[in-house]
């Protein structure tokens, strides 16, 4: 007779289930009317479920599918949003909308959407922080003209700021959780992406040999020389990144995959602008030129981000049942962080006698800069360095965020999802997913709900009066 408690049946029930449902999503086999069940925060994050689909062709014209038709749906959205004047961050409404639109259509359809988008969902997840870097690349730009004096504050009050606020967001997490009784169930972790592979180091060593030697046969200043910027700075972004993943996990610590590939990048275009004969800030405004020139590497990475964002809408959704379940701890956790940032910066200037206007800027370092910028009108703070104080703070909490977290004995994925994203942003969740994938649907809420109530307090007379009251 078997020796099996009823807990050990219950869990090896649950595991067939789940094994049942993730094959009918990865052939394509329809849900019956009364599908299958599992444990939500299981099945939502399951190995199985977020695994791309073993296949050939089938699942490469999925993957192209998935990733056009997300990036014009991207566009489409920018235009109505831009038609109706709505200043709301157009990628955001479009995650928030995905989410909608699958909750409307039902389980049985909402899985065969899943089951066509899979092999883009994971194709974006294996190279998400390529698409976060290129403001990295030329924060450089973003720094120049503060005095060194008035920049050592600002780098201590987001290095303290950044620290202060990852543990906070975490902890009241868990505080929350604790106060309402939710009951917690453990939250599977995700498949790992597959591993780069020499082929990929060999394809792009060729793009940026042949992009340079281009350059170089092309001469100062020529046309061909300006064009192959885009080949060679998008082929030293992914080199970049493939050497930042092939960086030992010792020292991921120290040199994170994000902050390699940053670094690469701005090396990459300082290169290419030797050969092509311009300085190096003018070769950081080849790679980045947000439209003031040629496309660069990071306008042409950027144009896809927002598709990207919208494409988290598919994340959130698997974790529909964890969401609601855990919604106090999403929700106050979010707001207490938002609050938290905004006074702890107020309160860290005031006593390092940071300038004013330096001072305001860097209250909505924790927002992501879409929304960040907009707070800072509000504050009358200038737009540049709010701008530069959001970067360095997601480069700093990419960097030493997750590897914080792990040294305090912050293990739990919601709290370290919403910390991560609460924190440092696109960046952070950038860092934390390139890991740990299953968190990527608490730090795509978590960032865009910090941003939403932090947008939603700067309005507020008595708070914007508070904040500016403290710096002055």
């Amino acid at each position: 007779m078997s020796s099996d408690g009823p807990s050990d049946l219950t869990r090896r029930k649950a595991e067939a289930r789940d094994w049942i449902n993730a094959w009918r999503v990865r052939s394509g086999v329809p849900a019956p009317a009364r599908p299958l069940s599992s444990p939500p925060a299981a099945s939502a994050a399951s190995p199985a479920a977020s695994a791309p689909a073993e296949g050939g062709l089938g699942d490469y014209v999925k993957l192209v599918a998935g990733l056009a038709s997300l990036y014009f749906l991207d566009i489409g959205i920018k235009k109505a949003f831009a038609a109706a004047n709505i200043v709301f961050p157009s990628a955001l409404g479009g995650m928030f909308g995905v989410v909608v639109a699958l909750l409307a259509m039902g389980e049985g359809a909402a899985a065969k959407v899943l089951s066509l988008y899979m092999p883009s969902l994971n194709w974006i997840a294996k190279w998400l922080p390529l698409f976060y870097v290129a403001s990295l690349v030329t924060l450089p730009l973003s720094l120049k003209g503060i005095a060194a004096g008035e920049l050592a504050k600002i780098m201590a009050i987001l290095a303290t700021g950044t620290v202060a606020t990852l543990l906070f967001t975490a902890q009241i997490t868990v505080f929350i959780r604790g106060i309402v009784r939710t009951e917690n169930k453990e939250i599977a972790k995700a498949k790992p992406a597959s591993p780069f592979l020499p082929s990929h180091f060999a394809a792009w060593g060729a793009v940026a040999a042949g992009a340079l030697a281009a350059t170089a046969v092309g001469g100062a200043g020529s046309t061909l020389g300006a064009q192959m910027a885009l080949p060679f700075g998008l082929a030293a972004t992914v080199l970049g990144y493939l050497l930042g993943n092939a960086v030992p996990k010792t020292l991921q610590g120290l040199l994170h995959p994000v902050v390699v590939t940053a670094l690469a990048a701005n090396g990459g275009a300082a290169l290419h602008g030797a050969v092509y004969g311009v300085a190096y800030d003018t070769s950081l405004k080849m790679y980045y030129s947000k439209g003031a020139g040629l496309m660069g590497a990071g306008d042409f990475l950027m144009a896809f981000l927002g598709c990207v964002i919208v494409s988290f809408g598919f994340r959130i959704y698997q974790q529909r049942e964890t969401m609601k379940r855990h919604y106090p701890e999403i929700l106050g956790a979010t707001l207490l962080s938002a609050i938290f940032s905004f006074f702890s910066t107020a309160f860290a200037a005031k006593a390092l006698m940071l300038s004013p206007d330096l001072a305001r800027a860097l209250i909505p370092r924790s927002v992501t800069v879409a929304l960040a910028l907009p707070i800072a009108e509000r504050l009358e703070a200038p737009l540049s360095i709010t701008a530069a104080a959001v970067l360095l703070q997601g480069l700093l909490g990419a960097n030493f965020g997750p590897n914080l977290m792990s040294a305090v004995g912050i293990k739990d994925t919601i709290a370290r999802g919403l910390a991560a994203a609460g924190t440092a942003g696109g960046l952070g969740t950038a860092s934390l997913t390139s890991k740990e994938p299953e968190a990527l649907p608490f730090c795509a809420l978590s960032y865009s709900l910090v941003g939403i109530l932090s947008t939603l307090l700067a309005a507020t007379p008595a708070v914007r009066a508070a904040l500016i009251g403290i710096v002055g």
